[in-house]
């Protein structure tokens, strides 16, 4: 009896302890389906998940999700890449609980989904430095002037570019001149970069499908500048359907359609174009502005033929047109043709090669309107390239690229004739110029271990300036003048009057130092044959272009550098640090007071200058989240001298002194904010120091006029340059996969007002001498477009 009264008690305690446990045992089901909240649509691959309990699970392809739970309070978020995360509390007692969510898109992460170019950590791991790659999505996001997306300025916050000025066509690289850039699309130079006088890119973003700039490590394939080489591709056109794109902005409005043409899609094509109507905008300015005139447009097109799945063929061709009139004074016009023809073929998994056939036209014509002055003055420059690229690829570690190239020029240096009865002009044409250059190349890179990789190439080209043609002789023991001619000789048509030649050697080495650093270093030669003539700070419509010849050599240059890569917060931040030097040889300078238009004497006014350029470029980078941005500051100087025995054509006495393009310090901070249901909020601030110029120091006397004195070049500075722009950016997607949308962008250029100055002047005004300070943009800029995708 009291064995069994305890066995009881035993039972009944047990019970009691036990109880928590089986009741702990009974599991529930949550279950249900998660949708997107516009279209109700199923939602595959949302997070399910509970942090406090630690459970969760993900819907499959149908939205459908389960999960097994114990009793208790659940606290549970779905979440999902372009969607808004979502909660939704619940108490789990005595029975199963079936959920319908619906998730929101949030357009905040739309960018996410994008597939990108390169992987996350190439700036650390391939082996190339000094290189830029625009991302293009991003682009749309940029505050810039009349809102319009442009490439070129984009590329001037990025540490090592620069321009002289606001509103400045062209763009400078480590101090380089805005000539010794080669602008390459798909494969044809670019002569000119801008519209209405460099207030714009003359290149539809819309219509590009990559950017990427070599400010070093140049690759052998390419040489005939010595600063960088810019690449640009247009799109292929879409394979699955017909797209359009385009938008309407206050002073341009731009189209572009894309797609199939076959059934089969191995045929596709590409068309688009811009047309701007600026004159509305200037017609609202003060007297005597509001009766300038200007226009452009330009038109990008290409078809591609897929042959086989190694063989490809395309072609495109570019235009652009452009016209600006002062009032009752004169009309600048400029045109730029280029045409392209590519085979593409893959003969093995190893071996391939491009063939490719390029001409570019670029014309330029000023006319005067006045009627004792009416004239037509013209320029024009024609560049024909064949070239054959070869990739080999015969191991993993070792990357092979070898070709050769031809490439014809053909310049008109300058003609005037008069256009009107009564016109004071009298005719003169300039002889044309010609020239052939031939070019080979070898690279290869070899990557012998995970942590170390090698580049090394070098390009041989060959020069010849040939006739028909005049060239004049100098005395001997002084400097060239017209005086100073001895003879002209005259060179029959394919006669040589000048050949040139030369090695120009690369080297990049790429050395990890851990897994998210590494240590590059690089060297490159190049060469350049041909020379814009410019006596302005910027690239203006009357510079004209000169190949070299026997009194003209190419210019060369050497550089080298050094850089830190390193890479935080998984690929999250990218940070460098890359320090420059480079020399160059054969520069062209201009005598004080030198004659270039319509100078057929133009040998006497140039001077051989020497020059050299060194600096230091940070940044750093966030490439994700909602909050992104660039911060890049680079310490640069630029220097030349004209090392002349002649004291009369002496520079500054022959020391070195401040090239125009020396901007010692160069800051630029660029975010973009992503916000709810699509907005985005961008800003750029930029501070670049002033750059160097020539200020009077004191005045003489002329026939009995007093005249002002400039003595030393380049030896003052105008004020330095800052500005702050935002933009807000309306993203109408709904989703990521969304087809038809459209988007707004708000934009506020120079937001406080800030009068840069882009040149100080002085003239005299009676007894006293007065200086006049001229701003391209002297006040906040607003502008409003309208984007749309169908």
């Amino acid at each position: 009896m009291h064995f069994l009264l305890v066995r009881g008690v035993l039972a009944i305690v047990l019970l009691l302890v036990l109880k928590p446990d089986l009741q702990a045992q009974i599991r529930f089901r949550i279950y249900g389906q998660v949708t997107d909240g516009v279209t109700n649509k199923p939602l595959a691959n949302v997070s399910v998940y509970d942090k406090k309990q630690g459970a969760g699970t993900t819907t499959d392809s149908t939205g459908a999700f389960s999960m097994q739970v114990l009793p208790g309070p659940y606290n549970l978020t779905f979440s999902a890449v372009g969607y808004y995360t979502r909660s939704r509390f619940l108490e789990i007692e005595r029975t199963n609980i079936r959920m319908e969510v619906a998730l929101n898109p949030d357009t905040r992460q739309l960018d996410e989904v994008n597939v990108k170019g390169r992987t996350p950590d190439a700036n650390v791991s391939a082996t190339q430095m000094s290189v830029i790659r625009l991302d293009m999505k991003n682009l749309r996001n940029i505050p810039v002037v009349f809102g319009e997306v442009d490439i070129l300025k984009a590329l001037t916050l990025q540490p090592g570019v620069s321009t002289v000025g606001e509103g400045a066509g062209g763009f400078n690289v480590r101090g380089g001149r805005t000539d010794q850039n080669l602008v390459l699309l798909d494969g044809a130079p670019l002569f000119n970069t801008s519209h209405l006088l460099g207030l714009l890119s003359n290149l539809n973003a819309d219509a590009i499908q990559d950017v990427t700039l070599y400010k070093g490590g140049i690759p052998a394939a390419y040489g005939g500048r010595l600063s960088s080489l810019l690449l640009m591709n247009t799109k292929a056109g879409e394979t699955d359907r017909i797209s359009v794109t385009g938008g309407i902005g206050l002073i341009t409005s731009r189209i572009l359609v894309q797609g199939p043409i076959a059934k089969n899609k191995k045929l596709t094509f590409l068309a688009g174009g811009r047309i701007a109507y600026p004159s509305v905008m200037l017609g609202l300015f003060p007297a005597p502005t509001n009766k300038d005139r200007a226009f452009f447009y330009d038109v990008n097109g290409r078809l591609t033929y897929r042959l086989t799945n190694d063989s490809q063929l395309s072609a495109t061709v570019y235009r652009s047109y452009d016209t600006f009139k002062f009032p009752q004074d004169t009309l600048y016009t400029t045109q730029s043709t280029l045409l392209t023809a590519r085979w593409s073929q893959r003969l093995n998994p190893q071996l391939s090669f491009n063939l490719t056939a390029t001409q570019s036209d670029y014309r330029f014509f000023l006319d005067g309107l006045t009627t004792a002055n009416m004239y037509r003055y013209r320029s024009t420059v024609r560049q024909r390239d064949a070239r054959l690229d070869w990739l080999y690829t015969p191991k993993p570690k070792h990357k092979l690229e070898f070709g050769g190239s031809l490439t014809g020029y053909s310049l008109l240096p300058g003609a005037i004739a008069p256009t009107g009865d009564n016109s004071n002009i009298n005719a003169q044409t300039l002889p044309n110029e010609q020239a052939r250059e031939l070019a080979g190349y070898f690279s290869e890179e070899w990557t012998p271990f995970r942590v170390l990789s090698v580049q090394v190439g070098v390009r041989y080209a060959q020069f010849t300036n040939v006739g028909p043609g005049v060239a004049y002789q100098y005395a001997e023991g002084q400097p060239r003048t017209r005086e100073s001619i001895t003879d002209t000789l005259h060179y029959a048509n394919g006669q040589a009057l000048a050949h040139y030649s030369g090695w120009e050697p690369r080297l990049t080495i790429r050395a990890n130092l851990t897994p998210t650093s590494s240590l590059k270093v690089s060297y490159n030669r190049t060469r350049q044959f041909l020379h814009l003539i410019s006596n302005t700070t910027a690239i203006s419509p009357v510079d004209f272009w000169k190949v070299s010849d026997a009194l003209v050599p190419p210019q060369v240059a050497d550089q080298f550098a050094v850089g830190y890569f390193r890479n935080l917060g998984d690929n999250m931040y990218e940070t460098s640090v890359e320090v420059y030097h480079k020399t160059l040889e054969n520069l062209v300078e201009y005598r004080n007071g030198a004659t270039l238009l319509l100078n057929p004497t133009l040998d006497a006014d140039l001077l051989r200058a020497q020059g050299r350029a060194y600096g230091v470029e940070v940044s750093v980078q966030k490439t994700r989240g909602i909050l992104t941005g660039l911060i890049s500051y680079t310490y640069s100087r630029t220097l030349a001298r004209v090392p002349s025995t002649y004291p009369s054509v002496q520079i500054n006495g022959g020391e070195w002194y401040p090239s125009t393009f020396d901007r010692p310090h160069n800051l630029a901070i660029a975010t973009q904010w992503k916000w709810s249901r699509g907005w985005t909020f961008g800003t750029n601030f930029v501070y670049t120091s002033g750059r160097p110029t020539t200020y009077p120091d004191g005045t003489y006397r002329l026939n009995g006029t007093k005249v002002l004195d400039y003595s030393q070049r380049n030896a003052d500075r105008i004020p330095d340059y800052h500005r702050l722009d935002v933009s807000f950016t309306k993203d109408g997607r709904r989703t990521p996969n969304q087809r038809h949308y459209s988007n707004w962008s708000f934009s506020f250029y120079n937001v406080y007002a800030h009068k840069n100055p882009y040149s100080i002047y002085f003239q005299r005004a009676n007894t006293t001498t007065k200086s006049y300070q001229l701003s391209v943009f002297g006040t906040i800029i607003p502008s409003l477009s309208w984007n749309f995708t169908y």
